[in-house]
């Protein structure tokens, strides 16, 4: 089963407890002073972000591509705002919880056929819990959740001009994609996650697949995740070494 959250209400209550650790650290060291940017501040622009998104989410209102976009554009910034008090304030017990609520975020504003020009938070989210996953179908159900998000990018982050940032969002997010399908051992769903790092990052398929090469070498995996990982290594090889 996979670690994320797909209703709005059950993101809502875990933002809600997020927020509610950081308000009570912030009372208790005062590091945060600022009335209109502080945790109350936060909070009261999250609870009426989710209560706008309820309403989206049973279509008792509807905004157009334009208006979804910049609804989500806000939502996230709420969250990166959040996320960055989180930090201020040493609230370290609630890490996981923070990338759960951005990479759930992610997925669910995709599927109300949002456009994302903001990755950082949820390429970061999916990241951290894709690295603490082990199980083979939890591993393939991230995966396709990551793929969702990313075909609901914006095109200016699909053009990936910051190629000389490997801590891009659109690179991590898409690598982790990648990482996510090859430990699922999921011959089919490698297949096709390869295909689209093919087209998304053709600059870092080649060494994505020498490292996988490499690795699987050293373990015991089954011929036909062997072959999928051979066959694409083939037909994207590594530039010798000099």
């Amino acid at each position: 089963m996979t670690t994320l959250i797909l209703d709005l209400d059950g993101i809502n209550d875990l933002a809600l407890e997020v927020t509610k650790a950081i308000i009570d650290r912030n009372e208790q060291t005062g590091k945060i002073d600022s009335p209109d940017a502080g945790p109350l501040a936060i909070a009261a622009a999250l609870s009426d972000f989710f209560e706008v998104a309820a309403a989206l989410d049973q279509d008792a209102v509807r905004f157009d591509d334009a208006e979804l976009a910049e609804f989500a554009a806000h939502g996230l910034d709420l969250l990166d705002r959040l996320a960055y008090q989180l930090l201020v304030l040493e609230v370290m017990e609630h890490r996981d919880n923070m990338a759960r609520i951005f990479a759930s975020m992610g997925v669910w504003l995709s599927r109300q056929n949002a456009t994302l020009d903001n990755l950082e938070g949820i390429a970061d989210g999916f990241g951290r819990l894709t690295n603490g996953l082990t199980d083979r179908d939890d591993l393939g159900a991230i995966c396709r959740l990551m793929e969702e998000v990313a075909e609901a990018t914006s095109n200016d982050i699909r053009i990936d001009d910051e190629k000389d940032n490997p801590y891009r969002p659109w690179r991590v997010l898409n690598l982790n994609a990648g990482i996510a399908a090859t430990r699922s051992l999921d011959p089919e769903l490698m297949a096709q996650t390869f295909d689209n790092l093919g087209r998304r990052l053709p600059q870092d398929l080649p060494g994505f697949l020498a490292d996988g090469r490499r690795q699987m070498a050293l373990q015991n995996v089954p011929d036909a995740v062997r072959d999928v990982m051979e066959q694409y290594a083939a037909q994207w090889p590594s530039a010798p070494a000099h």
